[in-house]
């Protein structure tokens, strides 16, 4: 495998990057913000179908990441200086994450002999956040140092400060264990893939025991669900989901489901009588089943919207993550 730092090999990694797939994209912007400085890439992002997909080359040079390329295997690699390594081909979603397998959701994109990556899950296995300037429609990426672990710090507290689980910074550390040592340096960016709990690993799942769901419960959020996400992707369905769960799990909230639906001016479906029409899809009724099991891919978000609707909104509120036509915010 050659090894080489991206600034070095730019002109090589150019030619060795050709195949892939065409796509035309939805939008494009050269200006992106880095650790809160803002630099115009000679490359554009591009998104494509709700997601942001960056340069590979240009991007690492800029953060400072290792690049190294296979040519036998065709094979990118990318790594930053606390151990964490992504690799991927160019137009297939099949990647690597520290020696451990994924799927992309969708293929890795090619333009002009560069590598286009989506610039979130890029970022976050390189151990950066990336928020977003709603004001000057500007992505932001923040590098994040490792936690180094103090007196009171538990997986659990770790989590609701990250915006994660315990879970996931169990598996992402390799922890076997709750126990913690004071001084003990952690990883706390889970990348999106990874905090799904890997149901989107490449290799079989293993089966695990059936959480128990109320079936009342699931059939009234699989109907909020539709009524609010019918037409929104899988992920989309399952953060509006995971909204509700979030709300009935903060003191600000009702405590249950059927509160937190019906409690005044919240979800206009359940105020006008749409809910009580409305008959839910399967994937409607797969969202709802998975947030009740424990399932969040928005962690801490308690509401969304649509920011073309109610564009004053994104002002007043800390955006989670935007899916679809949603925005997903606390």
């Amino acid at each position: 495998m050659l090894r080489f730092k991206v600034g070095i090999a730019a002109a090589a990694l150019g030619i060795f990057l050709t195949a892939g797939t065409a796509a035309a994209s939805a939008d494009q912007t050269n200006r992106l913000s880095i650790a809160g400085s803002v630099t115009e890439l000679e490359q554009a992002l591009e998104i494509v179908d709700g997601w942001t997909y960056a340069p590979v080359r240009e991007l690492s040079d800029r953060m400072g990441w290792e690049l190294a390329y296979d040519p036998e295997s065709r094979q990118i690699t990318v790594s930053d200086a606390i151990g964490d390594s992504i690799g991927f081909r160019v137009g297939s979603a099949a990647v690597t994450f520290n020696g451990k397998p994924y799927v992309l959701p969708g293929a890795v994109r090619e333009k002009d002999g560069n590598a286009y990556f989506p610039l979130r899950i890029l970022a976050e296995a390189m151990h950066a956040k990336v928020g977003w300037r709603a004001d000057e429609r500007l992505a932001d990426i923040e590098p994040v140092p490792e936690h180094v672990v103090a007196g009171g710090d538990s997986l659990w507290s770790l989590a609701q400060t990250y915006g994660t689980t315990a879970e996931a910074l169990q598996a992402l550390n390799g922890l076997t264990g709750d126990e913690l040592q004071i001084g003990q340096r952690l990883k706390v960016v889970v990348p999106e893939f990874k905090a799904a709990g890997e149901i989107q690993e490449a290799a079989a799942p293993k089966a695990e025991p059936e959480v128990s769901v109320d079936p009342a419960e699931l059939a009234l959020l699989a109907k909020l669900v539709e009524a609010e996400a019918g037409d929104e992707p899988y992920e989309g369905k399952l953060a509006v989901a995971s909204v509700v769960l979030n709300r009935v799990h903060s003191d600000d909230y009702p405590d249950t489901v059927k509160g937190v639906i019906y409690a005044p001016s919240q979800f206009s479906p359940a105020g006008n009588g749409q809910l009580d029409k409305t008959t839910p899809s399967k994937e409607s009724l797969q969202a709802a089943k998975a947030a009740l099991s424990g399932e969040n891919n928005v962690p801490g978000a308690v509401y969304f919207f649509n920011p073309k609707r109610e564009p004053g909104k994104l002002k007043k509120v800390t955006v989670v993550k935007e899916i679809g036509h949603h925005v997903f915010a606390k």
